[in-house]
């Protein structure tokens, strides 16, 4: 993204090869063209739905969210979108909830939020010593106890 910044660019020439490979995959997992038939019913809405929010409108947002706080945020937000599937499939579909479910969307909330929280503490840590007087640090944090020759030497004087 740092290099072609245009997003929605990049988010259709991902969305196209992605689905000419599945076009690939399917003429050999199908190779009955009867069963590729789409009717102009609510299966043709729901492949376009599918498309249009799930993939492009999805793509989309994960792409801009790179660009604006990294990749660190869109790698824990994937994970978290399962955990909101399970939810929303739970609440409006009323799919049943299993044990599984239940522990598996823990796990990925507790890791979610842990992280968050790391990374708080971390963008903490890099205000307060941005905000800090600069003289007071060492220029070199990883070589403050490295002593050249000359310190050796005026020590042993």
């Amino acid at each position: 993204m740092k290099e072609y910044p245009a997003e929605l660019t990049v988010v259709f020439f991902y969305n196209l090869i992605v689905s000419l490979l599945a076009a690939i995959v399917g003429a050999f997992t199908e190779p009955d063209s009867t069963a590729w038939q789409i009717k102009p019913d609510i299966a043709l809405l729901s492949i376009v739905c599918s498309g249009v929010l799930g993939s492009g409108l999805n793509n989309s947002v994960h792409t801009w969210a790179l660009r604006i706080k990294g990749p660190l945020f869109v790698a824990m937000f994937k994970p978290l979108s399962i955990a909101i599937a399970v939810a929303m499939g739970v609440m409006f579909l009323g799919d049943d909830l299993y044990l599984g479910s239940v522990i598996g969307a823990t796990i990925i909330s507790i890791g979610f939020y842990t992280v968050m929280w790391g990374k708080a503490k971390e963008a903490a840590i890099n205000d307060e010593v941005l905000n800090s007087d600069s003289s007071s640090m060492p220029r070199a944090p990883l070589l403050q106890y490295y002593k050249n020759e000359d310190d050796v030497d005026v020590e042993r004087k």
